[in-house]
């Protein structure tokens, strides 16, 4: 499985649009790996985590196809990763959309009930599922989710494991430090991947977002835990452009700790 990190970067994204930061300057003078879109994931061509305002600069840089989506995951209803309007793209007249074309929206309840609120699931030929801490779903090509109970301040915010009997992947991003359920339910996985929220970089932070040591210990417990399989690749990602962070900044902060710095583009081949 090719996971695909389509954006790293927190609400503002980098540049921020009004910024004038050392760091937003330089990403929009340099480009390359400082420029961050916000975050978003795809596994494959059918399974997508998040859905916010760069959605459609993700389909045209990296190519995809989002006809062929038929499982999109929701982490939380903030705005950098919820932007449920643009679902109504899929209804008759916006574009061409198989008849037997259904796409599957997965989130917490109070998501769900508020996606249901703001469009017309049917026509936009959409199936809604309701998750909780501990729900258990098959995705397209097989694929086990489990979701998991985030720290953000939101309550309906999720964190999603996903494995197939060859591999599997934790992606933790907009959460501190996990709840005592949580770290309950990750004992009972072994994880090839896990690329875990770093929004306050090298700056110690457990509330809402990681950062510093918080950040860091969060892989040392699932390592305690056996929760990390001999081969996992450790990512950082979701970067906020306040603490001045470059990319190579990043990157020699990260390395020595076996930590790989995300950037938008970044795949994981698992």
């Amino acid at each position: 499985m090719k996971i695909l990190i389509c954006g790293s970067a927190a609400a503002e994204a980098v540049p921020g649009l009004f910024c004038t930061c050392p760091l937003c300057l330089k990403a929009l003078k340099e480009g390359g790996k400082d420029v961050r879109s916000r975050t978003a994931y795809q596994l494959g061509e059918k399974i997508r985590v998040d859905f916010g305002p760069d959605t459609f600069y993700h389909m045209v840089k990296f190519g995809l196809r989002l006809d062929l989506l038929t499982d999109l995951i929701f982490t939380h209803s903030h705005r950098d990763h919820f932007n449920p309007g643009e679902l109504e793209n899929r209804r008759r007249g916006m574009s061409r959309v198989p008849e037997d074309s259904l796409l599957r929206i997965i989130g917490d309840a109070p998501l769900i009930d508020r996606l249901e609120k703001e469009i017309d699931a049917e026509k936009s030929k959409l199936t809604l599922a309701r998750v909780a801490h501990g729900s258990r779903l098959i995705l397209a090509d097989g694929v086990e989710l489990t979701a998991l109970r985030a720290e953000h301040g939101t309550p309906d915010a999720l964190l999603y494991a996903f494995r197939t009997p060859e591999w599997s992947c934790f992606i933790a991003n907009d959460t501190g430090w996990f709840p005592g359920e949580t770290w309950d339910l990750l004992r009972k996985f072994r994880f090839d991947a896990v690329i875990l929220d770093c929004c306050y970089q090298n700056i110690d932070h457990r509330r809402g977002h990681l950062g510093g040591e918080s950040f860091l210990a969060v892989f040392d417990e699932l390592r305690k835990m056996g929760s990390l399989s001999e081969k996992v690749r450790l990512v950082a990602n979701h970067f906020s452009h306040n603490p001045g962070m470059s990319h190579e900044d990043l990157c020699r902060w990260l390395e020595p700790h076996g930590v790989e710095t995300g950037f938008d583009g970044m795949v994981l081949d698992l």
